[in-house]
């Protein structure tokens, strides 16, 4: 809900140096096999390739070292100073796994574990895995594709879903009810060499683009946003990229399917001539006698990590957490993945989120603070 509470450690101090915490593991932190949890497996979860002399790239974003002091306790510096808790150690990224042979899965740290593959048989139609824990019957998941009515008719107790036509059907069918999770992440638009004194799209704007361009719910994102006023942050990025003539192309994550629909609206409002779309090019292309977008491109992997990198486009529609646990550590992973941005140039666009569609009587839910969901067995265990 918002708050940092204990997890695998029984407690933390700040060195004097203020970036370095001592943390200690609880006595009974356990992977799900039961064998202990050491800050050796801390280290190792957290480590990259077979020596683990390096950490992994989404670790050191937000870990700068992590050193062993004995069984139960280690020293480790983070990137973010914070005075009061390392909220880092929240952010999921960090989560604790250990890989045992003969298994596909990592153990986790909780009692739940992934059964074996003969227990939940996979398709390339639908991907399967089966969760086991003590005292709650086991959960299969199902990565469903086609029509999101579909597994509403094959017997499925839960679904994951922004799609407005599955979300009516389950309206009319009295055995479902529908819980909506918090706005979990806001698409934002970045533009290389974009002027901090160009304008920005209005509430107004942002909700119109919300009701007309994007499939499922949204809304126009409402500020204030979490990247604005960081004053305590030492974000650095480069100078602001001068693109004398840059493509006419905007790019987007081609998985992500609101980003899609927001790219290819500006490139419908960009060929436009009325005042409607003049709004909206005046915040989205103040400078269009040099830059518009002509085509929407969809980029995933290397290709899209590299065009952000370049700045070499007319514009980038990103998908980013609306509430980050460590907002500073986020606002530099997202420079450093381009170096030109100027943090202040960031357009608001839309927010999204999704909702849970709920067997009744069967599965417990609620939905948390960060729209994350809590299943709750028969006898209360979550």
């Amino acid at each position: 809900m918002g708050r940092v509470a204990p997890g695998l450690l029984s407690s933390w101090r700040l060195e004097a140096d203020g970036r370095t915490w001592i943390a200690t593991l609880r006595d009974d932190a356990l992977f799900s096999d039961g064998t202990p949890v050491t800050s050796a497996d801390v280290r190792a979860s957290w480590a990259h390739g077979a020596t683990g002399s390096e950490l992994r790239q989404d670790v050191s974003r937000l870990v700068q070292s992590i050193v062993p002091i004995d069984d139960r306790s280690f020293s480790i510096s983070l990137h973010s100073h914070r005075l009061d808790v390392p909220y880092a150690l929240a952010h999921p990224d960090l989560a604790i796994a250990k890989f045992v042979p003969g298994s596909r899965w990592p153990l986790g740290t909780r009692t739940s574990r992934i059964a074996p593959d003969g227990a939940a048989p996979r398709t390339a139609a639908a991907p399967a895995l089966t969760l086991a824990r003590d005292n709650l019957p086991p959960i299969r998941f199902v990565s469903a594709f086609g029509d999101a009515r579909d597994p509403l008719d094959q017997g499925i107790d839960l679904l994951l879903t922004r799609d407005p036509v599955a979300l009516d059907y389950a309206a009319t069918l009295p055995q479902f009810h529908s819980v909506p999770l918090a706005w979990q992440r806001v698409h934002v638009l970045l533009t290389p060499g974009r002027a901090r004194s160009s304008p920005s799209l209005s509430e107004d704007a942002r909700q119109v683009l919300a009701r007309d361009a994007v499939r499922g719910e949204a809304r126009g994102a409402r500020g204030p946003f979490w990247w604005e006023g960081l004053t305590d942050c030492a974000v650095t990025s480069s100078a602001a990229r001068n693109q004398s003539s840059p493509t006419s192309r905007i790019v987007y994550d081609a998985s992500d399917r609101a980003a899609r629909e927001l790219s290819e609206r500006f490139v419908g409002l960009a060929r436009a001539s009325d005042p409607a779309a003049t709004v909206f090019l005046d915040a989205l292309l103040p400078d269009r006698r040099r830059r518009t977008y002509e085509r929407a491109t969809g980029l995933t992997g290397e290709a899209l990590l590299q065009a952000r990198r370049l700045g070499n486009d007319a514009g980038y529609v990103v998908a980013l957490d609306n509430r980050p646990v460590d907002p500073c550590r986020e606002l530099q992973a997202l420079v450093d993945s381009a170096r030109w941005l100027d943090p202040q140039t960031i357009v608001p666009l839309v927010e999204t989120r999704m909702h849970a569609i709920v067997r009744r009587g069967r599965s417990g839910v609620t939905a948390e603070w960060d729209g994350g969901l809590v299943v709750v067995g028969p006898n209360g265990p979550r």
